[in-house]
């Protein structure tokens, strides 16, 4: 490894070092010591995350995509200091034996902000894209959304939407239109929601092709469902990402009868209906090797 000789770069780089051992061995408690309370850091590009929790959650699911194989050194290092903050830029190298789809390698220029709080250097930012944001912020992407009904999936989707150069296609609103009046019971929603389907995926093609980004509004709950959107993506030959609402049963009953009550929805869904719908439910596994962000 190679640093510069800057003032404080031998107890940054140790710093580093030590966190980098702290991701190899998944021992994220012990990593969250070398965070701010109100550190930031980046998942990827247009996907930050903010304070111990969400970052403690964000490198759990990102050993599971790895296969729990991930190992993070660092090359060069220059530290640029200022009083109490530091920035790093390190070329940061990334490597995973048993990734789910094939062995991964990778070198980023990261870019590392580090304050001095109570005596102890904490990271306040980390980016390990570093100046790959620019680039990367509009890369088509196909973002897929699961979780059970009344978990925030459509209020996700029109939040990813906002973005630019990035279009939403909602089940429910295609559904509705399309047949209005004939969704009556489970059956009648797996029958149409299936045609629905078999017309969509070349069209969501054609869009990710052109250079946009799909936000998929529709329920990514099963493995037959997220096979579906995967022959999307691959085909398209574009990033994705698959957003997991990971919400109680409880809580989502509880979302479901307000929206039943105002009339917010286009559906009206009972308890038994959610009970029955549920059973479907599974829950993204790593065997599946979609890159899932837990929200």
């Amino acid at each position: 490894m190679k640093t510069n000789t800057s003032t404080g770069t031998q107890e940054l780089q140790q710093f580093i070092a030590s966190a980098d051992n702290a991701i190899n061995r998944e021992d994220f408690d012990e990593l969250m010591r070398f965070y701010s309370d109100d550190a930031t850091l980046v998942i990827m590009p247009g996907k930050n995350v903010s304070g111990k929790e969400s970052i403690r959650k964000a490198f759990v699911a990102i050993a599971e995509h790895f296969n729990h194989s991930l190992e993070v050194t660092q090359g060069e290092i220059v530290v640029i200091e200022a009083g109490d903050t530091a920035l790093v830029i390190a070329n940061t190298q990334l490597a995973a034996n048993s990734k789910t789809e094939s062995p991964f390698s990778m070198d980023r220029n990261a870019n590392y902000v580090f304050k001095k709080l109570d005596d102890r250097w904490r990271c306040v930012i980390d980016n390990s894209y570093g100046a790959e944001l620019l680039t990367k912020t509009n890369v088509p992407t196909l973002h897929m959304i699961c979780g059970k009904i009344a978990s925030g999936k459509s209020t996700l989707a029109h939040q990813l939407a906002e973005k630019p150069k990035t279009i939403l296609i909602s089940e429910d609103e295609w559904l509705s239109r399309l047949y209005p009046g004939e969704i009556n019971t489970v059956n009648d929603y797996v029958r149409c929601a299936a045609k629905l389907r078999d017309v969509m995926g070349g069209h969501i093609e054609q869009l990710l092709r052109a250079g946009n980004s799909v936000v998929l509004d529709f329920p990514a709950n099963t493995p037959d469902t997220r096979r579906w959107m995967r022959d999307i993506f691959k085909n398209a030959d574009v990033a994705h990402c698959l957003h997991y609402l990971n919400v109680s049963d409880e809580e989502c009953k509880m979302r479901l009868r307000r929206r039943n009550e105002d009339g917010s929805h286009r559906f009206t869904t009972s308890e038994t209906e959610f009970d029955t719908i549920t059973r479907y439910f599974v829950t993204p596994s790593i065997d599946e090797g979609f890159n899932v962000v837990e929200e």
